[in-house]
């Protein structure tokens, strides 16, 4: 089996994403429990739902910020490094510079938009 350059790049920018993701991690938890950014279970009209769904109420929402923000960061950071040094490695690591990339950057911030309102 051959480990192509395409396949590294993939498990460096996965990689990244994880640790920043986790990196993250405390800073917003900390944050929503901070300022109360929890689920909040409704008793108007059903209340045995209520009874049964008390347990879950203070939970923190908004954990996909945590996706879409790492995306988001990483996608600047390696367009703003390849444009800082377009002759290293790390331009190769700039996935905004291909088109193909636009639609699924573009939905990504569309699910989020949609996640935000959700919750």
């Amino acid at each position: 089996m051959i480990i192509t350059s395409e396949i590294i790049r993939i498990l460096i920018l996965t990689s990244v994403a994880f640790i920043v993701a986790m990196a993250m991690t405390p800073f917003l938890t900390h944050f929503l429990f901070r300022y109360r950014m929890g689920k909040q279970i409704r008793t108007e009209g059903a209340p045995i739902f209520a009874k049964m769904h008390s347990h879950k109420e203070g939970t923190p929402t908004m954990g996909g910020i945590l996706v879409w923000l790492t995306a988001l960061i990483l996608a600047l950071l390696f367009g703003l490094l390849a444009q800082i040094a377009p002759d290293s490695y790390l331009a190769e690591l700039n996935f905004l510079s291909r088109g193909q990339t636009y639609l699924p950057l573009g939905m990504l911030i569309f699910a989020a938009l949609i996640g935000m309102a959700d919750d």
